[in-house]
């Protein structure tokens, strides 16, 4: 679990289950200052945080909520194309339909239409409506945005929509706190994993978590360690 502070890792404790981060969090002080915490989304992390960041507000990271739904329109999408990366079609149903050109919104437009696949056309509509819902500006216009997207996917009958929109339903309140703390999200977080595992292929691993954990303190204080890739 990562630990991050401005520009640099403040700590990385070893484990993700309960217990491993309740012992890591006891040895700090200060809990009572953490304001937001962002988060993917873990009910492990989210009820550690509550525990011991009891000022806390969590915010759900916008990528890993958007991740659901994507999962779901690749493995819908490889039903009609097979397994293949490189295929024009994955890229255009992946990016935001607003980055698109009007040549590149027709040709995704005719692909739903004629593959016969209506559950893919149906799953793409909900991510569409998920990207238009983070594009929104204020936490009321936003919270009825979201509640109208739940009830839409609500009167689905694809078993895998039904689950997300539950895993929606639970974390409403940290998705939608979002929008209160100034669009906050994992971004810095998952630039961080990036160099991380740069750092790992390096070293071809580390058989010492404590040496791993040494090595990323010393090089989050390196300039350009920091720089981390753009959510979009």
């Amino acid at each position: 679990m990562w630990i991050t502070k401005i520009k640099k890792i403040y700590d990385l404790i070893d484990g993700r289950d309960s217990q491993s981060l309740d012992t890591a969090f006891s040895d700090y002080s200060g809990h009572e200052n953490v304001r937001t915490v962002s988060m993917d989304l873990s009910t492990t992390y989210r009820n550690t945080i509550k525990t011991h960041f009891p000022n806390a507000s969590i915010v759900a990271d916008r990528f890993h909520v958007h991740r659901m739904l994507t999962r779901l329109v690749n493995k819908l999408r490889k039903r009609i194309t097979g397994d293949e990366r490189k295929n024009p079609i994955r890229k255009l149903l992946l990016r935001n339909q607003k980055n698109l050109s009007r040549e590149e919104v027709y040709a995704l437009n005719f692909f739903l239409n004629v593959s016969g696949n209506k559950e893919l056309k149906e799953v793409y509509e909900y991510k569409e409506a998920l990207n238009r819902f983070y594009r929104i500006k204020g936490h009321k216009r936003a919270r009825k945005a979201f509640i109208k997207l739940l009830d839409r996917m609500g009167k689905s009958k694809i078993p895998k929509v039904s689950g997300i929109r539950t895993t929606l339903l639970s974390w409403q309140k940290e998705i939608l706190e979002y929008f209160r703390k100034n669009r906050l999200s994992n971004g810095r977080v998952e630039g961080f994993n990036r160099k991380a595992k740069l750092l790992q292929r390096k070293a071809y691993g580390y058989s010492s978590f404590k040496n791993y954990r040494l090595r990323l303190l010393g090089e989050s204080s390196v300039k350009g360690f920091e720089r981390s890739p753009t959510i979009k």
